[in-house]
């Protein structure tokens, strides 16, 4: 074989070469015009390799016209940002369209995975500012002077490595080349894709629908709306603080999300009681500051007018401590803000249906048959609250999470007294292949005797409008959600049916409102009221189905509140209300069973926090350590004791000393009541028999005999009286020294007179005169 010439193979590789130079954009065309969810797929292919997201340029899109009429303009606004350090040159950016309309579930899926056909509504070289610029100065005759369709951007001829640029495409409907001879059959969601290319391809795309709408006439879709009004999260008692609730009715909280969302008069409202106690507790008047609207009494004093530093046994201490002026002020002010707007909530949601919630909205299921399970029925008494400010409210609807529902759980809600339960359409599907009326009924027994109402909710466009509500740019989500909702009108257009759509059971967020407003501005979407979806006849559904997988509170958590609530109950009977006290404990273990730690893993959190609050308030109510005690034998006396109650409740106690030797008899005190956040002293009867160290411990006593946790030691000391039987010796000494002298004298006997002298005192006595002595 001969060799091949030097010259000849040099030809044939400049051939070559330049045979693929002139095939490179052959090859980079089908790139250029690849589905925009191929690139989607590409571009995850590519975050799988050792590249991040931020080494790739993308789109994000901040607005999307959700539905388009005859006479209504399309607009697309977003961000095309390069944070790689290599510029794109000479790019092209272009807004498509599918070629069909997308009238059913799977064809948006498809849309998404890049299955449909599409093509080119605008671009950046026909509709950019460069190329009306152009077109303007030429007046060229061919040039549409008319055309509505502009593409707002910077981006020209490359985008510079680190920056952004924002661009706008805005389409009228006429340039839109849709159909409108027949509206029936034209009309329907559209895809749409914003794509980002340059000489090497495909470079970003972001994915969008509108929805065509040239005034069909056909039957409108019934949409019922369940907005949660509840505010999940730990807190003492179970009752929200009002520093909270007065953060959650500024603008931007959830609470005025909540107020601005009773604008839609045919939403309703499953209210919590949580809130309405926590507001009613917050707004009530505080009590009188001590010493107001009382006679003013004066404590004893010394010469000086000072008060005594102890108070008297058995009287609570004040440490003198309190709010200022100014930290008053704001508290009311506070006080009356929150006033107003729970005034003028609750006057505008009586207009509403109402739902009464269980206490803390919690998950029921994993509660039944767990050793909290009577949680779940005080929960649902709970409901009454609601019904006490709203008297129209419905207490017999329970509310299952999404897939947790069972047969005997629903048998158990019924049992407690509910007559409808809320449940997914995964649970209880559709017999028929579309989507059927919300209201209906399952059997909750295996012989199928037994039943209960259900209102299914449909799963698509709830997880739909969940993804719209948490999502940074909501946008594209949003324009899915209308998407979807006409894809279900498309299924049955002339058949009216009733569907229900509740919204997170979590705090409200901005991102509420504009859900609301999107599914029920669409004009194939009449919003109605739940009291007509209850009202409406049940329609067949499948038998319900048991979700092994479903959403629920973990097992440990569940575990952790009981054992929680299990070591508090008995500490509880110290409290003078202990029935109140259950009903503080109670609330707050609820508090970490809601239904909207399913859809945050946080509940493990919660029941730490409730079991460090428990350990707290069993520690607030202590005995304030004291030194060793000197007492002596043989004298009954008492051993003051001081009693700290940083509770907020009143407690009622005995304390008790125990001795650890016989030397020291010991007795318990009267009962005695200590005001929440207040000391006291109280006096422990004690009597020393005889000498000796005695530890003793000092302990507080429920009126029913439990003692609890906190206790003392305390060292007596008991001793003899030395000094008395000192004096008592001394005394006796000095008594037998004069006993002794008397009886040296007696002894003695008196002296005698001399006889002499005797006789003349007798003589003087005689002839002295009467008169002189």
């Amino acid at each position: 074989m001969k060799p091949i010439p030097i010259r000849r193979l040099r030809f044939v590789t400049a051939l070559l070469s330049t045979l693929m130079l002139l095939a490179g954009p052959v090859f980079a065309l089908p790139l250029l015009s690849a589905s925009p969810a191929a690139a989607d797929t590409q571009g995850t292919t590519e975050a799988q390799t050792s590249d991040t997201q931020a080494d790739k340029p993308t789109i994000t899109l901040d607005e999307v016209t959700p539905w388009v009429d005859e006479k209504g303009t399309l607009t697309v606004r977003g961000i095309v940002a390069n944070p790689t350090d290599k510029a794109i040159e000479k790019p092209t950016l272009s807004l498509q369209m599918s070629t069909r309309k997308l009238d059913s579930e799977s064809r948006l899926s498809a849309w998404k995975r890049g299955g449909s056909e599409h093509r080119t509504v605008a671009d950046l070289e026909h509709d950019g500012p460069k190329a009306r610029k152009k077109a303007e100065k030429d007046k060229s005759p061919e040039a549409d002077s008319d055309s509505g369709i502009t593409l707002d951007t910077p981006i020209e001829d490359t985008v510079d490595p680190g920056t952004s640029a924002e661009f706008t495409f805005t389409v009228e409907a006429d340039d839109l080349g849709l159909s409108k001879s027949s509206p029936v059959s034209s009309w329907g969601p559209r895809g749409l894709a914003v794509q980002l290319g340059d000489g090497t391809g495909l470079r970003a795309s972001a994915l969008g629908f509108t929805t065509w709408y040239p005034t069909p006439k056909f039957d409108q879709t019934k949409l019922s709306l369940l907005a949660p009004v509840t505010l999940p999260g730990h807190s003492e008692g179970g009752l929200i603080p009002a520093e909270q609730l007065d953060k959650a009715i500024a603008d931007g909280g959830s609470l005025s999300t909540i107020m601005k969302l009773l604008d839609h008069k045919e939403l309703a409202l499953a209210v919590d009681p949580r809130v309405i106690t926590s507001f009613e507790a917050a707004i009530a008047e505080p009590p009188p500051a001590d010493g107001e609207d009382s006679e003013q009494t004066e404590e004893p004093g010394d010469e000086d007018g000072e008060q005594t530093q102890t108070p008297p046994v058995g009287v609570a201490e004040n440490d003198g401590t309190g709010a200022s002026d100014a930290e008053l002020k704001a508290e009311e002010e506070r006080r009356k803000r929150l006033d107003a707007w729970y005034e003028d909530f609750v006057s505008k949601a009586q207009k509403h249906t109402v739902v009464a919630l269980p206490f803390g909205d919690p998950d029921l299921h994993s509660l039944h048959g767990s050793k909290i399970d009577r949680l779940g029925s005080f929960a649902q008494k709970q409901r009454a609250i609601v019904k006490d400010v709203f008297p129209e409210a419905r207490t017999d609807i329970a509310w299952p999470v999404a897939g947790s529902a069972t047969k005997s759980g629903l048998r158990a809600l019924k049992k407690s007294g509910n007559s409808t339960a809320i449940l997914s359409d995964e649970q209880q599907p559709s017999i028929t292949g579309i989507h059927d009326d919300a209201h209906s009924q399952t059997t909750i027994t295996d012989d199928g005797e037994s039943t209960i109402d259900t209102l299914i909710t449909d799963s698509n466009l709830t997880d739909m409008g969940t993804a719209a509500i948490t999502s940074e740019h909501p946008a594209s989500a949003l324009s899915e959600l209308v998407a979807e909702s006409a894809a279900i009108q498309s299924e049955a257009p002339y058949r009216a049916r009733n569907l229900l759509v509740p919204l997170p059971r979590t705090a409200a967020s901005a991102g509420w409102e504009k859900t609301v407003e999107a599914l029920t501005s669409a004009p194939w979407i009449a919003p109605t009221g739940a009291d007509e979806l209850l009202d409406s006849p049940s329609e067949a559904r499948g038998l319900l189905r048991t979700d092994s997988d479903a959403a629920h509170i973990r097992k440990s958590t569940v575990t952790s509140l009981a054992q929680t609530r299990s070591n508090q109950t008995g500490f509880n009977s110290v409290f003078s209300d202990r029935k109140s006290a259950d009903i503080r404990l109670d609330r707050e273990l609820l508090s970490c069973t809601s239904a909207a730690w399913t859809l945050d893993p946080k509940a493990n959190d919660c029941a730490d926090k409730a079991r460090d609050q428990s350990r707290k308030l069993m520690d607030s109510l202590h005995l304030r350590k004291g030194s060793s005690v000197l007492l002596v034998t043989g004298v009954k006396t008492t051993i003051p004791v001081t009693i700290v109650n940083d509770s907020p409740a009143e407690a009622t106690l005995r304390i008790r000393m125990k001795s650890s030797t016989p030397q020291l008899r010991t007795q318990e005190t009267e009962t005695v009541q200590v005001p929440a956040a207040e000391t006291m002293r109280v006096d422990v009867p004690v009597e020393g028999l005889a000498n000796a160290d005695v530890p003793t411990t000092i302990e507080m006593v429920t009126d029913d005999g439990a003692v609890l946790p906190r206790d003392e030691s305390l060292l007596v000391r008991v001793r003899a009286d030395w000094e008395n039987i000192g004096t008592a010796v001394a005394g006796l000494a000095l008594a037998a020294v004069f006993v002794i002298g008397l009886i040296k004298t007696i002894s003695r006997g008196r002296p005698k007179i001399p006889e002499q002298q005797l006789a003349d005192a007798m003589a003087r006595a005689q002839t002295d005169d009467p008169e002189k002595r």
